[in-house]
């Protein structure tokens, strides 16, 4: 059970705490329970109602009028948006949400490698699996599917972009090595691995550290391989401070312009980022010659 402060919640909704503290005390959308010190927590119902909330504000519902719907009919009324079809580029996301839900691993692996015989990696990662892990999300949502989905499908996305990895890596590699490493208490790696992923193809030879890697040790990593650049991508909550001190020890132990860095609370933070750092929104962003 989640137990988020207002600052949490501001980050994972990009909702402004102002806002929320409106919706709480002007409309008695929100009854968040209060610390012995009466600072609000948030339950994970209550991020998921925030997000329904802000879902059918932003599909045209007054504040005035969500506010008269029983938390079942906000749900209902957002399940009703999110549970459309997935709106991607290539055939199949549906029958993989379908097959998520049945934990079918195997069906699931079928789909991605008959898929691969038709489209390049690029357009399946972007056209379909990032779609598909963003529909997950939507019905987490509205509590059409569990955490436990999400992870099923991220470790079969894992290997599959490890498979293909492996179709190029250290092939040939006539360029200089890169980095690739996410920092404490990041997790989500998926992001970073399609980066591993392109920097193979491209002839780059990789040295991938993964998740929650101590910049102490990353230290010791970059004086032994003096890599060329170095990758990394921020997903896990985190705060101004925190941010800022990210790239201020970072810059202790590497050349801030040798950086790229994408993930979400690079869009998040985008005002706070060193300019010399090469934020990642798109592959073409991936630009080392």
């Amino acid at each position: 059970m989640g137990a988020y402060s207002i600052k949490d919640l501001e980050n994972f909704t990009q909702i402004k705490a102002h806002t929320l503290r409106i919706w709480e005390q002007r409309y008695n959308l929100l009854d968040p329970e209060r610390t012995d010190t009466n600072i609000r927590l948030y339950s994970d119902r209550d991020l998921k109602k925030i997000l329904n909330i802000n879902l059918l504000y932003s599909n045209g519902l007054k504040i005035s009028k969500i506010a008269k719907l029983s938390d079942e009919e906000i749900f209902e009324e957002a399940s009703k948006i999110l549970n459309l079809p997935i709106a991607n580029n290539i055939e199949g996301a549906e029958r993989i949400i379908n097959k998520i839900m049945l934990y079918d691993e195997t069906g699931i692996r079928e789909d991605l490698e008959s898929l691969y015989i038709k489209h390049d990696f690029e357009t399946i990662f972007s056209d379909l699996l990032i779609p598909v892990l963003q529909k997950i999300g939507e019905l987490w949502q509205v509590d059409s599917i569990t955490i436990s989905h999400e992870h099923f499908f991220s470790n079969i996305v894992r290997s599959f972009i490890l498979k293909k990895t492996e179709e190029y890596h250290k092939t040939n590699p006539n360029k200089n090595k890169v980095l690739l490493f996410l920092g404490e208490n990041e997790y989500h790696e998926l992001g970073l691995l399609y980066y591993n992923y392109l920097l193979n193809k491209r002839g780059y030879e990789t040295v991938y550290l993964g998740q929650s890697v101590p910049l102490s040790d990353l230290k010791v990593a970059i004086q032994t391989i003096k890599p060329c650049f170095v990758f990394t991508s921020l997903t896990a909550k985190m705060d101004e401070k925190e941010f800022k001190h990210f790239f201020e020890e970072l810059d202790e132990v590497y050349d801030l312009s040798k950086i790229y860095a994408g993930g979400y609370q690079m869009n998040f933070y985008k005002e706070l980022i060193p300019k010399q750092v090469n934020m990642i929104n798109h592959t073409d962003d991936i630009d080392l010659d």
